[in-house]
């Protein structure tokens, strides 16, 4: 492996771990990468659950979970597991960069290192949660209760899976698993997935800004026209919606283009609102394949858009 190879294995290796990195770096140093090694991890041993969560290995934890579940009934289960856990913890975690750093391999630079972000780090909020669920089982063991609402219980807990992100005069709701990109944007509202590559942007812009003649449906062609600009092959699709319900009116466009040798959809939106001297325009992207997938998501998200002027009036 040449130095400039070795410089830029280490950069990714610190860009996933994040926090704590001199640990891990040191606990790998030396080691093959396709070598499995026995070595010891303390917080992955007295809180293995709770450390897979805190660095995004949200399945591990998951079946962890259950694997102690049923541990209970085998005396010294729940011990063997921890030990486990605590041995192979830091071999597991440096397979699982290695894996997430390889799917980068055909991205550009700035794509990479989003991704790796994305996939590798830490959640400090996903301690909280995961504590919140555990609790939360615990007590419906002990308790008897059945996890499984129905009726007023279904439509408050489909609430509370869904979080609320503004612009300076919009909102949107978005499912509870997107979060919003504050770094690196040019758009007035970004926000992705935490665990697929998808993302909706929002800018707003005021009517005042235009000439008389240029309507906020002008104003969605001039950026269509600006963004696939920077693509190949931009080809219009179709004219998925176009309808006013109340003082609001959405308008979405679906367009492909190729970049970077890859096809994609981008979503064209379009929000006014009747005497309101703001309107946004919300992009979204994906691959072919995931369209019909996410196509109600998106949707749905576009077709929250209230002004928060309105929402104050409410």
């Amino acid at each position: 492996m040449t130095g400039e190879q070795q410089i830029l294995d280490d950069r990714n290796d610190e860009l996933f771990v994040g926090d704590n990195y001199q640990y891990y770096n040191n606990q790998w140093r030396g080691k093959m990468v396709q070598q499995t090694f026995t070595s010891w991890n303390w917080p992955a041993f007295f809180f293995p659950i709770y450390w897979l969560a805190y660095r995004k290995m949200y399945l591990e934890a998951f079946l962890f979970g259950l694997l102690s579940f049923f541990s209970m009934i085998i005396p010294g289960g729940g011990l063997v597991l921890h030990i486990l856990v605590g041995i192979y913890a830091n071999s597991y975690y440096r397979d699982k960069a290695k894996k997430t750093i390889a799917q980068t391999s055909q991205m550009t630079q700035w794509e990479a290192v989003q991704y790796i972000k994305r996939h590798g780090g830490t959640n400090v909020l996903s301690i909280f949660v995961t504590l919140l669920i555990v609790v939360s089982l615990a007590a419906a063991v002990i308790t008897g209760i059945a996890l499984f609402p129905t009726g007023e219980n279904e439509i408050h807990s489909q609430a509370v899976q869904s979080k609320t992100f503004k612009t300076d005069n919009f909102s949107f709701t978005f499912p509870n698993d997107w979060r919003q990109e504050k770094e690196n944007t040019t758009l007035d509202l970004k926000c992705l997935t935490y665990d697929e590559d998808l993302y909706t942007g929002v800018l707003e812009y005021d009517k005042a800004d235009f000439a008389d003649n240029i309507s906020p449906e002008n104003a969605l062609s001039l950026y269509i026209d600006e963004v696939l600009a920077k693509c190949d092959n931009p080809e219009f699709i179709e004219v998925m919606k176009d309808e006013k319900v109340g003082e609001k009116r959405i308008k979405t466009v679906l367009y492909s283009c190729e970049l970077d040798s890859y096809k994609y959809y981008y979503i064209f939106s379009l929000a006014e609102f009747e005497d309101f001297e703001k309107f946004a325009i919300i992009v979204q992207s994906i691959t072919p394949s995931q369209f019909e997938k996410y196509k109600s998501t998106y949707e749905d998200i576009v077709g929250s858009c209230q002004h928060i002027q309105l929402m104050n009036v409410i």
